[in-house]
């Protein structure tokens, strides 16, 4: 079997999965207050609960972000060691494609809301289905248009024949609050993602058979863009 390990310390629920020739098949969650050592025994425990060793993995799979500037640092610097320390290819997977992933199917539209700096979030768009399709995105928005932005989508979209915007803002109140008070008129479901370690494993798995791979040595956090955004067309 093609074993296949991903890591999430992007957010504030880190968890650590493995894959199997493409299927999540164990995750475990890692505890508050994340650095390697913790990260070194969550994964120790998910190998020896499958059986194996790290030498039988064929790729490790990293969330790049965006995300916790320190959880970004740690997870990936662990991934690099691992992989360079074995020879094992290392695959960089987006933090919003990780939260899309989880949620792709259905019918409708995700939109993945990253928390940012400054009163800033960094949005993208995505199609739902038995993948999820990137329509938009991701850019860096002021946090009042990534509430209109999930609103006109919403009504873009919402029928019975295409279900409403599915919004997934991990860690921000304010936007979930701004929705909330809006849900009855636009249907907007807000979901707060569940540990993404198993979708970076899975999305990791077809990214490694599909040869793209990282370099090792350029390998870096993705903390998010200087705002500079296009708002999609309708």
């Amino acid at each position: 079997m093609r074993y296949i390990l991903g890591i999430d310390t992007a957010g504030v629920d880190g968890s650590v999965a493995l894959a199997g020739d493409g299927e999540s098949l164990s995750s475990e969650p890692l505890p508050p207050g994340g650095h390697s050592g913790i990260l070194s025994e969550a994964v120790e425990r998910l190998t020896k609960r499958r059986g194996i060793s790290l030498g039988d993995l064929a790729a490790v799979g990293v969330s790049q972000g965006p995300g916790s500037f320190t959880g970004l640092r740690i997870g990936l610097a662990w991934a690099k060691g691992v992989a360079l320390g074995r020879s094992l290819p290392l695959v960089l997977v987006s933090a919003h494609e990780a939260m899309a992933h989880a949620h792709r199917l259905g019918r409708g539209r995700i939109a993945t809301l990253i928390p940012g700096e400054r009163g800033f979030v960094e949005a993208a768009l995505w199609e739902r289905g038995s993948s999820a399709m990137l329509v938009w995105g991701p850019e860096p928005v002021d946090e009042d248009d990534a509430v209109a932005l999930v609103i006109e989508q919403a009504r873009a979209g919402g029928s019975p024949q295409s279900p409403p915007t599915l919004a997934l803002a991990p860690s921000n109140a304010r936007i979930a609050a701004a929705l909330e008070d809006q849900l009855d008129s636009t249907g907007v479901s807000i979901v707060a993602p569940a540990p993404l370690g198993p979708a970076v494993a899975e999305i990791a798995d077809r990214l490694f058979l599909s040869g793209r791979v990282a370099d090792w040595a350029a390998a870096s956090p993705a903390y998010g863009r200087a705002p500079n955004a296009r708002k999609p067309a309708s």
